[in-house]
């Protein structure tokens, strides 16, 4: 009772702060199209779809063009509904039409600011608040946009999302304020199981296997999948993880060097391109050829997509041990052909398997951000998945 006592306290409080609160704490996008004409023009490209041989922002169907997928995620949310995300000024829009249940406000904290803000100013309740009245108390928001990255300050990179600052407590190198804007969101991450709030699993490290371990640690699971009993874990979208180590990281690149090119504006002065997609959209205007001036725009695109293709088929070829596993799994334990420790062996090895594939599979840069690691992490689900299937058969 005192819960749902805090729970409506807090929502009334919020939408008396939201009514009485200067509309400028966070300015909008709009707001600057006078100032940043091209910025903003730039900004406003996010709104096309578009797609590349691998990905793009051109909103598919994966449980449909993925069938094993339906089996991987049987018992959870993405079994549902599983679509590609569009550009980032479709956040707000998307995550209220998927047909996944939302367990909370904090399904808010990476589509839109003016989430974060209220977080910042009323506390952590905010994020168990429900979504659905969040989402008709607060019909303005705002996609990702300006404020985001930068507050209301132009030009200075500003860190709107306090998991990323707890986060990078654990990681000893630096990171450049370039990256950490995009690794506010581009991270795995889980929710607290009471208070809903977003947490960085990064304790020991930004591997898998640090992962894993940190999950097992806290006894953590996002699901139990009905038919084989694993307890497994869904990994987001950790493009920032992926890229530690790779060879661009090591070489200094950051995100923005990639996916905001220095553009030429009306007036001709150069600016950073607002529109944050593949640089192979665009690879003429891109900064690859900063470092790779002796390639041709088509040379590098091959060169990209074949680094691409490779991990791929790999996944695809992955996917298929992992769903015979989980086949043979959910036999095993329908017909109670193997001991208790046997099943709970495989299960384990299982839930290790699947999250290693899935770190892969929904990394944007479809392998492209540290192939080695990709394919790392493929072998190891390979190698973990055949194992299960020995002590099965």
């Amino acid at each position: 009772m005192k819960k749902k006592l805090l729970t409506v306290t807090l929502a009334v409080t919020l939408l008396f702060s939201a009514a009485c609160s200067p509309k400028k704490d966070i300015m909008k996008a709009d707001d600057w199209k006078d100032k940043h004409p091209d910025v903003y023009e730039s900004y406003l490209k996010n709104e096309e779809m578009e797609k590349t041989t691998y990905g793009g922002s051109v909103q598919i169907d994966y449980l449909e063009e993925n069938p094993n997928l339906k089996t991987f995620y049987d018992g959870y949310g993405f079994s549902i509904e599983y679509l590609r995300a569009r550009g980032h000024t479709y956040a707000v829009e998307d995550v209220i039409n998927t047909a996944r249940p939302k367990p909370g406000a904090s399904c808010f904290s990476c589509k839109t600011a003016d989430f974060t803000e209220l977080l910042d100013k009323n506390g952590i309740e905010v994020n168990s608040m429900d979504f659905d009245e969040f989402a008709k108390n607060h019909a303005e928001m705002e996609g990702v946009s300006c404020f985001d990255c930068h507050r209301n300050e132009p030009g200075t990179i500003n860190i709107t999302r306090e998991h990323l600052n707890v986060g990078l407590k654990y990681i000893d190198s630096e990171v450049k304020d370039a990256t950490q804007a995009c690794a506010q969101c581009h991270v795995e991450y889980y929710l607290d199981p009471e208070t809903k709030e977003v947490i960085l699993p990064w304790k020991n490290g930004l591997n898998t296997d640090g992962m894993i371990q940190y999950y097992d640690e806290i006894d953590f699971a996002d699901w139990e999948h009905p038919t084989t009993g694993s307890k497994l874990l869904k990994a987001q979208h950790p493009e920032f993880g992926t890229f530690q180590g790779s060879i661009h990281q090591k070489a200094g690149v950051t995100c923005v060097d990639c996916h905001m090119p220095a553009t030429e504006a009306k007036d001709g002065e150069k600016f950073k391109s607002h529109h944050w997609t593949s640089p192979l959209k665009d690879i003429e205007k891109s900064s690859c050829f900063a470092c790779h001036s002796d390639e041709t725009g088509d040379s590098l695109i091959t060169k990209v997509e074949g680094v691409q293709e490779k991990v791929t088929v790999k996944t695809n070829e992955v996917s298929d041990v992992i769903l015979e596993l989980i086949q043979e799994l959910t036999k095993a334990v329908e017909t109670k052909s193997k001991s208790d420790d046997i099943l709970d062996e495989v299960r384990d090895l299982h839930r290790k398997s699947q999250f290693k594939w899935d770190f892969v599979f929904v990394e944007n840069g479809e392998g492209f951000h540290h192939s080695e690691l990709a394919h790392k992490n493929l072998d190891e689900a390979r190698s973990l998945a055949e194992e299960g299937l020995k002590l099965l058969k």
